[in-house]
């Protein structure tokens, strides 16, 4: 009898180690399918960030460099937004805008849904304040106008004593106002009249005199022996 060959350990080690790799490549397989599905999928279901919409400006407050960045709202619509509400007081609602110069029912409906307008008073604005024109009016006054001129007066007479025959003579080119009234016939007018002539032209003799309004030929006779000239 023959004893069958006994059974090498190592004859069934390649089908044994066909069916790991097997096992393991379709492990493999799964996984990377898994995570081509994830990254594509995650990849093509993504939507684009869309941006957050912008919240509603308020008409009565926004000035022409806010009103620009609106959707719709070009420089010149903004400048005449805020000149209506310059003149017709705050919008009361965003329908207004329809009253704006150059905003049509087009604009109005593609811009509407962009503004809003805060809770205001009902009263009517009220109309732009003009200057205050200051009219000046002629007047006197005794505390503001100055005192009108006062004539000329006559120097006063200091009561000197005249002079009499035998007193020294009197410089008539030299001699002071007060000096000169000491003459006879001599006054505080007349004084000042031989002052201002002789302030004119010098008087070169007594005889000059006569050129003074007052003197005369006589007056003259009875200032010669009371006057000299130098």
């Amino acid at each position: 009898m023959s004893t069958p060959a006994p059974t090498s350990p190592t004859a069934d080690a390649p089908g044994t180690s066909g069916s790991a790799q097997a096992v393991l490549g379709i492990f493999l397989a799964v996984l990377l399918g898994l995570l081509a599905y994830r990254g594509y999928g995650s990849h093509l279901g993504a939507r684009p960030t869309e941006p957050a919409a912008a919240a509603p400006v308020d008409l009565n407050a926004a000035g022409e460099a806010e009103l620009v960045q609106v959707p719709g709202v070009g420089p010149k619509m903004a400048q005449a937004i805020v000149l209506h509400r310059q003149t017709h007081g705050p919008f009361r609602s965003v329908e207004e805008l329809r009253n704006v110069r150059g905003v049509g029912a087009q604009t109005l409906e593609k811009v509407r849904h962009r503004f809003h307008t805060e809770t205001i008073a009902t009263d009517p604005p009220a109309p732009p304040e003009t200057p205050a024109t200051i009219t000046r009016t002629s007047f006197s006054s005794p505390l503001t106008s100055d005192p009108p001129p006062l004539p000329p007066r006559p120097v006063a007479s200091t009561g000197a004593k005249k002079l009499q025959p035998g007193d020294p003579p009197i410089d008539v080119n030299t001699a002071s106002p007060d000096e000169l009234q000491r003459l006879p016939g001599v006054g505080p007018v007349m004084a000042q009249a031989i002052v201002s002539a002789r302030a004119t032209r010098p008087f070169e003799s007594v005889s000059d005199l006569d050129r003074v309004k007052g003197i005369g030929a006589k007056t003259l006779d009875k200032l010669r022996p009371f006057v000299t000239v130098r």
